[in-house]
């Protein structure tokens, strides 16, 4: 071999072995890069928030019912309409009730004119009594007229005002503001007292009602004086609402085992009956292993933070529990994984990127 390919030789060997050197330099580095922005693991105090899930509901809704009998012959109102209060819904037949009305009204005339004869024979009666002229037993029999003439005008003033209450039960109007969800009579129906005619229900004011296990319902009146004010909030469809009126059932759903919770919702809140919602309660304070949600690295199903150990950072799996804030930080609680005391970098995209540059 001639000292040219000798020396081409060498050359490439000393090449080779400091590509090698520096890739292994690089790797060296990437594995043992400081973190920017350590992190001591420790426990964090703050509200021990339990989520529910809830429903939405009315806190006004029923079904109308027929007051009076008679044939319906309109229906101003369907399925989905919003109606005002004091709108008129359904008018029934009110023939027979006016009939009743004017018949009623003439009975209290005849019982008004009775009385006025009563009344003055009575008077009567009584100056002669006075005089001596008319005997005892004449002037009680007129003293007794006189009461019962009275009294039948009173009779007949109720007769009256029970014709003209039946009258306006011809004419059933909205109890208040509110949509119909159910129509259950048609033109041309004959109703009785106590028949179904609409349901609805208020737009004015909003609930929602969540099931409370027994365990956590007895820590909720354990930690809460006052079950009427339990700190808590409704999240819908991503807004969140604050409760500020709760009420918490003093008694067990024998066939959940749970115990109902209602929170009325402010009046801004957009919702509807029916509606799906999770209910955030806080049962009190606690201590729980937490770190700042940017440190965990998330993958699918896998979820890690950076652990610092003697300058190395090293990504380490964790099993995650609730999200919830303190001081104005998203924090996420870790159940296994890290302990108090490691050092984690607070930001895992960022150390992820740094680690990949090899910096």
């Amino acid at each position: 071999m001639s000292k040219y390919a000798l020396s081409l030789s060498a050359t490439r060997l000393h090449t080779g072995l400091t590509t090698v050197l520096r890739a292994s330099l690089v790797t060296m580095i990437t594995s043992a890069t400081a973190l920017a922005a350590p992190l001591t693991v420790a426990p964090v105090r703050s509200a021990d928030v339990y989520v529910l899930d809830g429903t939405v509901e009315a806190v006004s809704a029923g079904t109308i019912s027929a007051q009076t009998q008679g044939t319906v012959i309109r229906v101003n109102g369907d399925v989905g309409d919003r109606v005002a209060q004091g709108q008129l819904l359904i008018e029934i037949d009110a023939t027979q009730q006016k009939a009743n009305v004017a018949q009623a009204e003439a009975a209290l005339a005849q019982a008004k004119a009775l009385n006025d004869d009563a009344q003055t024979l009575f008077k009567r009666n009584t100056r002669l009594h006075k005089q001596g002229t008319l005997s005892q037993g004449e002037f009680d029999r007129s003293a007794a007229q006189a009461k019962s003439a009275a009294a039948g005008v009173e009779v007949a003033k109720a007769a009256l005002v029970q014709a003209s209450t039946q009258l306006s039960y011809t004419k059933v109007t909205a109890p208040y503001a509110g949509i119909i969800t159910a129509r259950h009579i048609e033109v041309g129906e004959l109703v009785a007292p106590g028949a179904p005619l609409m349901s609805g229900f208020s737009t004015e004011s909003f609930r929602v009602v969540a099931d409370v296990p027994q365990r956590i319902a007895s820590t909720l009146v354990a930690n809460h004086q006052n079950t009427a004010a339990i700190p808590s909030s409704v999240n819908v469809d991503g807004e969140q609402y604050t409760i500020k009126k709760t009420q918490l059932f003093p008694y067990a759903d024998s066939s959940r085992h749970s115990v109902r919770l209602r929170a009325v919702l402010p009046g801004n809140a957009e919702v509807h009956p029916g509606q799906w919602v999770k209910v955030s309660v806080t049962m009190g304070d606690r201590e729980r292993l937490a770190v700042p949600v940017p440190a965990v690295l998330k993958r699918g199903e896998f979820s890690g933070v950076y652990r610092l150990n003697n300058e190395q950072a090293t990504l380490r799996q964790v099993r995650l529990g609730n999200r919830f804030t303190h001081n104005d930080t998203e924090w996420i609680e870790v159940l296994a994984g890290v302990r108090v005391g490691d050092v984690i970098d607070d930001n895992a995209l960022d150390a992820l990127a740094r680690l990949s540059k090899g910096e």
